[in-house]
Protein backbone atom coordinates (compact mmCIF):
# COMPACT_ATOMS: atom_id res chain seq x y z
CA UNK A 1 0.00 0.00 0.00
CA UNK A 2 1.60 3.31 -0.83
CA UNK A 3 0.67 6.48 0.83
CA UNK A 4 0.28 10.40 -0.74
CA UNK A 5 3.18 12.50 -0.30
CA UNK A 6 1.27 14.62 2.44
CA UNK A 7 0.28 11.97 4.34
CA UNK A 8 3.85 10.46 4.14
CA UNK A 9 5.09 14.11 6.11
CA UNK A 10 2.19 13.73 8.38
CA UNK A 11 2.95 10.56 9.52
CA UNK A 12 6.58 11.84 9.97
CA UNK A 13 5.98 14.89 11.77
CA UNK A 14 3.85 12.85 14.14
CA UNK A 15 6.12 10.19 14.95
CA UNK A 16 8.68 13.18 15.42
CA UNK A 17 6.37 14.79 18.03
CA UNK A 18 5.58 11.43 20.14
CA UNK A 19 9.64 10.58 20.09
CA UNK A 20 9.96 13.72 21.89
CA UNK A 21 7.90 13.89 24.18
CA UNK A 22 7.94 10.18 25.32
CA UNK A 23 11.46 9.61 26.89
CA UNK A 24 12.05 12.65 28.75
CA UNK A 25 11.00 15.76 29.63
CA UNK A 26 13.66 19.06 28.70
CA UNK A 27 14.59 21.11 30.94
CA UNK A 28 17.27 23.55 31.66
CA UNK A 29 19.69 25.21 34.80
CA UNK A 30 20.58 28.31 35.30
CA UNK A 31 24.34 28.86 37.33
CA UNK A 32 23.76 28.50 40.91
CA UNK A 33 23.35 31.22 43.48
CA UNK A 34 23.96 31.62 47.37
CA UNK A 35 21.06 29.89 49.10
CA UNK A 36 19.95 29.15 52.70
CA UNK A 37 18.14 25.88 54.04
CA UNK A 38 15.73 26.37 57.36
CA UNK A 39 14.10 24.38 59.63
CA UNK A 40 10.62 24.74 61.23
CA UNK A 41 11.20 27.82 63.38
CA UNK A 42 14.00 29.19 61.90
CA UNK A 43 15.83 27.63 64.77
CA UNK A 44 18.97 26.68 62.36
CA UNK A 45 19.96 27.97 59.21
CA UNK A 46 22.28 26.60 56.46
CA UNK A 47 23.81 29.02 54.12
CA UNK A 48 25.46 27.46 51.28
CA UNK A 49 27.68 29.07 48.76
CA UNK A 50 28.48 27.82 45.52
CA UNK A 51 32.11 27.37 44.16
CA UNK A 52 33.86 30.57 43.70
CA UNK A 53 31.19 32.72 45.12
CA UNK A 54 31.06 35.41 48.07
CA UNK A 55 32.25 33.83 51.09
CA UNK A 56 33.53 31.30 49.17
CA UNK A 57 36.75 31.24 47.15
CA UNK A 58 37.10 27.05 47.31
CA UNK A 59 36.46 24.65 44.49
CA UNK A 60 33.52 23.07 46.29
CA UNK A 61 29.78 24.58 47.97
CA UNK A 62 30.63 25.34 51.61
CA UNK A 63 27.76 25.35 54.13
CA UNK A 64 27.41 28.01 56.88
CA UNK A 65 25.48 25.70 59.39
CA UNK A 66 23.65 28.23 62.30
CA UNK A 67 22.11 28.03 65.48
CA UNK A 68 19.62 31.19 64.96
CA UNK A 69 17.90 32.51 68.27
CA UNK A 70 14.56 34.39 68.66
CA UNK A 71 14.78 38.05 66.66
CA UNK A 72 12.53 39.61 68.71
CA UNK A 73 10.20 42.47 67.63
CA UNK A 74 13.80 44.42 66.89
CA UNK A 75 14.18 41.60 63.89
CA UNK A 76 18.06 41.65 65.49
CA UNK A 77 19.86 38.64 63.95
CA UNK A 78 21.18 36.71 66.75
CA UNK A 79 23.06 33.98 65.17
CA UNK A 80 25.84 31.20 66.17
CA UNK A 81 28.07 29.19 63.42
CA UNK A 82 27.84 25.98 64.64
CA UNK A 83 30.14 24.63 61.89
CA UNK A 84 31.62 25.19 58.61
CA UNK A 85 32.18 22.79 56.07
CA UNK A 86 32.75 21.95 51.94
CA UNK A 87 29.95 19.84 51.34
CA UNK A 88 30.40 16.69 49.62
CA UNK A 89 28.55 18.22 46.10
CA UNK A 90 30.35 18.66 42.80
CA UNK A 91 29.11 22.25 42.19
CA UNK A 92 25.71 22.68 44.99
CA UNK A 93 23.12 20.48 46.06
CA UNK A 94 19.71 21.07 44.14
CA UNK A 95 17.74 20.72 47.65
CA UNK A 96 18.21 20.20 51.16
CA UNK A 97 16.40 19.82 54.69
CA UNK A 98 17.32 21.06 57.98
CA UNK A 99 15.67 19.46 61.62
CA UNK A 100 14.75 21.52 64.66
CA UNK A 101 17.32 19.18 65.94
CA UNK A 102 19.99 20.28 63.83
CA UNK A 103 20.82 18.07 61.11
CA UNK A 104 21.09 18.69 57.60
CA UNK A 105 20.53 16.48 54.57
CA UNK A 106 21.22 17.58 51.20
CA UNK A 107 19.37 16.20 48.06
CA UNK A 108 20.89 15.84 44.61
CA UNK A 109 23.27 17.85 42.57
CA UNK A 110 22.52 21.09 40.73
CA UNK A 111 21.99 20.24 37.41
CA UNK A 112 22.07 16.65 37.42
CA UNK A 113 19.13 15.34 40.11
CA UNK A 114 18.63 11.85 40.64
CA UNK A 115 22.09 10.67 40.30
CA UNK A 116 25.32 11.12 42.73
CA UNK A 117 24.89 12.38 45.80
CA UNK A 118 21.27 12.10 46.20
CA UNK A 119 21.25 11.87 49.71
CA UNK A 120 24.32 13.48 51.69
CA UNK A 121 23.39 13.05 55.54
CA UNK A 122 25.51 15.19 58.54
CA UNK A 123 26.49 14.55 61.61
CA UNK A 124 26.05 17.77 64.54
CA UNK A 125 29.43 18.86 63.76
CA UNK A 126 29.27 18.99 59.81
CA UNK A 127 31.28 15.74 59.41
CA UNK A 128 29.44 13.74 56.29
CA UNK A 129 27.80 10.66 57.77
CA UNK A 130 26.88 8.56 53.99
CA UNK A 131 25.77 9.48 50.64
CA UNK A 132 23.95 7.32 48.26
CA UNK A 133 22.77 7.30 44.33
CA UNK A 134 19.10 6.93 44.11
CA UNK A 135 19.39 3.15 43.10
CA UNK A 136 21.45 2.51 46.50
CA UNK A 137 17.86 3.35 48.28
CA UNK A 138 14.99 2.46 45.80
CA UNK A 139 14.64 -0.90 44.53
CA UNK A 140 15.25 -1.85 40.69
CA UNK A 141 11.46 -2.70 40.35
CA UNK A 142 10.32 1.11 41.55
CA UNK A 143 13.24 2.73 39.68
CA UNK A 144 11.17 3.03 36.75
CA UNK A 145 8.22 4.90 38.98
CA UNK A 146 10.58 8.01 38.94
CA UNK A 147 9.68 10.54 36.24
CA UNK A 148 12.81 11.72 34.31
CA UNK A 149 14.06 14.49 32.03
CA UNK A 150 17.13 14.82 29.78
CA UNK A 151 19.04 15.97 32.64
CA UNK A 152 17.70 14.50 35.95
CA UNK A 153 15.07 11.86 37.42
CA UNK A 154 13.53 13.43 39.68
CA UNK A 155 13.17 10.86 42.81
CA UNK A 156 11.62 13.54 45.38
CA UNK A 157 9.22 15.29 43.15
CA UNK A 158 5.97 15.02 45.33
CA UNK A 159 7.83 13.63 48.52
CA UNK A 160 6.85 14.70 51.88
CA UNK A 161 9.62 14.78 54.38
CA UNK A 162 9.40 14.06 58.27
CA UNK A 163 12.39 13.78 61.34
CA UNK A 164 12.00 11.72 63.99
CA UNK A 165 13.98 11.37 67.23
CA UNK A 166 15.30 8.67 69.37
CA UNK A 167 17.23 7.57 67.21
CA UNK A 168 17.28 10.59 65.06
CA UNK A 169 15.70 9.67 61.75
CA UNK A 170 14.94 10.99 58.03
CA UNK A 171 11.47 9.78 56.72
CA UNK A 172 10.99 10.48 52.80
CA UNK A 173 7.72 9.47 51.55
CA UNK A 174 7.68 9.62 48.08
CA UNK A 175 4.74 9.89 45.22
CA UNK A 176 3.97 6.34 44.99
CA UNK A 177 3.26 5.60 48.56
CA UNK A 178 6.74 3.70 49.52
CA UNK A 179 8.56 5.57 52.16
CA UNK A 180 12.67 5.71 53.07
CA UNK A 181 14.19 5.57 55.99
CA UNK A 182 17.25 7.01 57.01
CA UNK A 183 19.08 6.26 60.10
CA UNK A 184 21.06 9.99 61.04
CA UNK A 185 23.81 8.96 62.89
CA UNK A 186 24.71 5.51 60.95
CA UNK A 187 23.28 6.24 57.90
CA UNK A 188 21.72 2.65 57.72
CA UNK A 189 18.31 2.95 55.26
CA UNK A 190 15.49 0.99 55.01
CA UNK A 191 12.66 1.01 52.07
CA UNK A 192 9.39 -0.18 52.12
CA UNK A 193 5.61 0.63 52.60
CA UNK A 194 4.08 3.30 54.99
CA UNK A 195 2.76 0.46 57.35
CA UNK A 196 6.50 -1.00 58.15
CA UNK A 197 6.97 2.11 59.69
CA UNK A 198 4.90 2.75 62.83
CA UNK A 199 6.61 5.73 64.26
CA UNK A 200 6.00 7.68 60.90
CA UNK A 201 2.31 6.75 61.25
CA UNK A 202 2.07 8.59 64.30
CA UNK A 203 3.68 11.41 63.46
CA UNK A 204 1.55 11.26 60.31
CA UNK A 205 -1.52 10.82 62.36
CA UNK A 206 -0.83 14.55 63.77
CA UNK A 207 -1.94 15.95 60.09
CA UNK A 208 -0.66 19.42 59.03
CA UNK A 209 1.91 21.31 60.58
CA UNK A 210 3.43 18.69 62.95
CA UNK A 211 6.88 19.31 64.65
CA UNK A 212 8.22 15.99 62.97
CA UNK A 213 6.71 17.51 59.73
CA UNK A 214 9.71 19.66 57.54
CA UNK A 215 9.52 21.12 53.82
CA UNK A 216 12.48 21.78 51.70
CA UNK A 217 12.49 25.91 52.98
CA UNK A 218 14.35 27.58 50.47
CA UNK A 219 15.77 31.33 50.72
CA UNK A 220 17.98 33.44 48.08
CA UNK A 221 20.88 34.82 49.06
CA UNK A 222 21.43 36.53 46.14
CA UNK A 223 21.80 40.13 48.04
CA UNK A 224 22.51 39.09 51.20
CA UNK A 225 23.08 36.45 54.27
CA UNK A 226 23.43 35.71 57.67
CA UNK A 227 27.05 35.48 56.97
CA UNK A 228 27.53 38.73 55.12
CA UNK A 229 26.24 40.09 57.91
CA UNK A 230 28.50 38.34 60.73
CA UNK A 231 30.98 39.34 58.64
CA UNK A 232 30.36 43.18 58.56
CA UNK A 233 30.08 42.83 62.33
CA UNK A 234 33.50 41.47 62.76
CA UNK A 235 34.92 44.24 60.37
CA UNK A 236 33.22 46.85 62.26
CA UNK A 237 34.39 45.80 65.70
CA UNK A 238 37.87 45.53 64.25
CA UNK A 239 37.78 48.99 63.18
CA UNK A 240 36.04 50.29 66.45
CA UNK A 241 38.67 48.52 68.48
CA UNK A 242 41.53 50.25 66.19
CA UNK A 243 40.15 53.69 66.52
CA UNK A 244 39.86 53.40 70.13
CA UNK A 245 43.53 52.29 70.43
CA UNK A 246 44.28 55.56 68.31
CA UNK A 247 42.72 57.54 70.50
CA UNK A 248 44.74 56.50 73.35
Amino acid sequence: MSFPTGMHRFIFALGFVVLCLIPSIADEWVAPEPVSFHSRGFGFVAEVFPPRSRQNSTEKPVCYFYEVGYPGTAWKIDAKLKWRVPLANDLMPYQAVVSMQGRLVTFDEHGAAGHKNAVAIYSPTGSLVTRYQPDEFIPAADIGKIETSESSRWWTKGAKYYFLESPGRLYIVLSWGKVVEFNLDTGRHKYGPAAEFSDLAKAMAKGDYANEETEIWAISLRFSSITDIMETKVIQGAQDEQQSISHH
